[in-house]
């Protein structure tokens, strides 16, 4: 149970680290599983629905396979979230990740070589990316050491909405056709996991973004429109990351603590501190609950009032995300494990886990207060 906590919490925190099945090298056997999510985002002005679907798949010499495909159905009404005008739209974008790995075990230090690609298209975006993650384990699985490398290029277009005919750049026009603009983006991390003690986990890691291109969005503007929204075409970025996790076996509790700091060439800093507590409340049932703090600063362009730039200004933004401000986020989350049909029912029912999560969010920006919830069934074969 303890390394099964952290195993999920450490999924949880890199993110693209797929979860692995249990193949048979002696048989032969192939393993794997089916996942399908349910993701919901609301504020003021958005709702974001997203289904999901997840298959993965492992052979018996320890290279596996993921395909994701995500369907996001976006309906705004809000200037703030990119319209011209207070008029409703939904747009639908299609993403398929597929990626694969391979552990090899027979070293004496294993190494895992992960990598894949993802692609991602709505009416006015397109956007590729690929990525390279080769981790090491040490001393007995003790010590981890991980990299990364990903390479990210998007193609941005615009799709007129509420009848606006308002371009980037002055351009004009009445053609959806006329606007075309790249943007690209390299990321470059490293991660370092050390097991303390046999309750007791530490990992630290440090990721830089380099952006350039088009880095604002083609909808907004200010001065009352006269103006589109320009940004510098250069973005540097800074990340370091901790998590502390500590077990604690005789009340099967997890703690842990999580902390971000962001820095870029934008002026904009942050601090992300965030806190969890996983609980196991029987064999079968575990509750999680989570608080995240937020705030950051400003960008040296933004300004609170989209009226007060002037028409010699260079840089001029609209975008909410770059003033000041911070978010209080609560979470709790309940997983369910269907191991208690254990000699009931089929094995892949019996080893099914089913979670569903609930967020709110405080946030003092523009987009106002938010909810984010999920939803998910996994299923082995």
């Amino acid at each position: 149970m303890v390394l099964r906590l952290l195993l999920a919490a450490s999924i949880v925190l890199l993110g693209v680290h797929p979860q692995r099945a249990n193949a048979d090298a002696v048989t032969g056997t192939w393993t794997g599983d089916a996942q399908v999510r349910g993701n919901y985002y609301w504020d003021r002005s958005t709702r974001v629905l997203a289904p999901e679907f997840i298959a993965q798949l492992e052979a018996p010499q320890g290279t596996r396979m993921r395909v994701d495909y995500l369907v996001d159905s976006i309906t705004s009404a809000s200037i703030a979230a990119g319209a011209l005008e207070d008029v409703r739209f939904t747009e639908v974008r299609h993403d398929v990740d597929l990626k694969a790995g391979h552990e090899f075990v027979e070293r004496e230090n294993p190494v895992d070589l992960f990598g894949g690609f993802r692609l991602s298209r709505e009416p006015d975006y397109f956007s590729f990316a690929t990525l390279f993650q080769p981790t090491i384990w040490l001393a007995d699985r003790a010590t981890m050491f991980r990299g990364r490398i990903s390479y990210r290029h998007d193609e941005i277009g615009q799709t007129f909405r509420g009848g606006s005919q308002q371009r980037p750049d002055n351009m004009g026009g009445t053609s959806a056709d006329a606007f075309r603009e790249t943007l690209d983006a390299v990321s470059l991390a490293a991660g370092w996991e050390q097991v303390l003690s046999r309750t007791l986990v530490l990992e630290v890691g440090y990721d830089f973004t380099y952006q350039w291109g088009f880095l604002a969005n083609p909808y907004r503007s200010v001065l009352g429109g006269q103006i589109p929204e320009n940004h510098p075409g250069q973005r540097y970025r800074h990340l370091l990351f901790s998590r502390l996790a500590w077990y604690i076996p005789r009340s099967r509790t997890s703690l842990q603590v999580l902390y971000r700091s962001y820095v870029d060439n934008w002026k904009v800093s942050a601090v992300n501190p965030e806190f969890r507590i996983y609980q196991e409340m029987s064999p079968f049932f575990q509750t999680r609950l989570r608080y995240r703090y937020y705030t950051q600063t400003s960008s040296f362009f933004y300004k609170s009032n989209p009226n007060d730039y002037s028409l010699d200004d260079q840089y001029v933004t609209a975008d909410p995300k770059l003033s000041e401000f911070h978010v209080n986020e609560l979470g709790i989350q309940f997983l369910v494990l269907g191991a208690f049909l254990e000699g009931k029912a089929h094995r892949s029912i019996a080893g099914a886990q089913f979670d569903i999560s609930f967020n709110y969010r405080w946030n003092t920006n523009s987009f106002g207060n938010q909810v984010v919830a999920q939803t998910g069934l996994r299923i082995p074969f």
